[in-house]
């Protein structure tokens, strides 16, 4: 069985993973698990989100 722990990049590569598809209960738990103890990729995540919010604004605000 493989550890639940991932490493930075690991988790790096889920966050950005998740952004073009939906990550399987097994990644998302090991992600939150790494996310809970890791301040810098915690931050790193939130940034992802925020980018792809402003993406998705600025897709809305282009036919205008």
């Amino acid at each position: 069985m493989a550890s639940i722990l991932i490493t930075c990049r690991q988790a790096h590569a889920l966050l950005s993973g998740q952004r073009d598809a939906t990550l399987g209960w097994r990644q998302r738990l090991r992600l939150r698990i790494h996310l809970l103890g890791c301040d810098a990729c915690a931050i790193v995540g939130r940034n992802l989100a925020l980018l792809g919010r402003a993406v998705r604004a600025l897709d809305l605000h282009a036919g205008d």
